[in-house]
């Protein structure tokens, strides 16, 4: 992107990604999920970090990655196999 973005848009996404962040609580405080309004929320965080010049941000693995190296090393020392 060559030109900046007008201050306005920003301030337009920025309330975007707040409306979807409560909408997200708002529906887990009753049990539910939504991949798409995950998918919206993200998209929104993305923009303003990429706007702000930053990297977009990093997807964490499913699982962190001391889980799986704690796993391992417990079936290792337990002499069970994968």
């Amino acid at each position: 992107m060559n030109e900046p973005v007008p201050g306005p848009v920003i301030a337009a996404v920025r309330v975007a990604r707040t409306c979807l962040l409560d909408a997200q609580f708002r529906l887990d405080d009753h049990g539910y999920h939504c991949r798409l309004l995950d998918g919206l929320q993200d998209g929104a965080a993305a923009l303003l970090a990429e706007w702000a010049g930053r990297d977009r941000p990093n997807v964490a693995p499913a699982v962190p990655l001391y889980f799986t190296e704690a796993a391992q090393q417990y079936r290792r020392a337990a002499r069970r196999s994968y």
